[in-house]
């Protein structure tokens, strides 16, 4: 990593390139385990090895996602990795608002605490950074014409 960040200082200016892991919400992860817990289980009554190794194998699958789940912020491009292979890059140029969500739907993220990041026309993603206000901070100085909108939090 040292070496990619003094090579791409001394040949183009550009700075750090900073990744930023996706937050694990225990709200997606424990019903993950308890479902495949329950089968592997009942899998161990029914002395069905294959079974159990094939349920606990698929259940590692889940775990690996949630935890592989990354977003690289660099001069000018977002790149969101999953899985260590599946990425998809995004214009930071292009992205348009951020906006804080709790959407549900499907997405690159291991949380219900989410951002949704609207790009280009009319593409938007959701995804979950674990520390949301240092990624918000970094693409906002990379691109000030970004609109945040954050929800309002209780003051107590």
């Amino acid at each position: 990593m040292e070496e990619e960040k003094q090579h791409k200082d001394v040949f183009d200016g550009s700075t750090e390139t900073v990744v930023y892991p996706s937050k694990v919400g225990l709200e997606l992860l424990i019903p993950v385990l308890l479902i495949f817990g329950i089968g592997i289980v009942g899998s161990f009554g029914e002395s069905s090895l294959i079974g159990v190794i094939i349920q606990f194998a698929i259940m590692l699958v889940f775990v690996l996602l949630f935890f592989s789940i990354s977003y690289t912020v660099s001069d000018e491009i977002l790149t969101v990795t999953s899985l260590f292979v599946v990425k998809k890059n995004i214009l930071i140029k292009d992205i348009t608002r951020i906006v804080e969500s709790n959407n549900p739907i499907s997405a690159p993220a291991a949380s219900l605490s989410r951002l949704e990041v609207y790009y280009g026309k009319y593409s938007s993603m959701v995804i979950s950074p674990k520390d949301k206000m240092r990624f918000i901070e970094h693409l906002t100085r990379l691109s000030p014409t970004i609109q945040v909108e954050l929800k309002k939090r209780n003051k107590k």
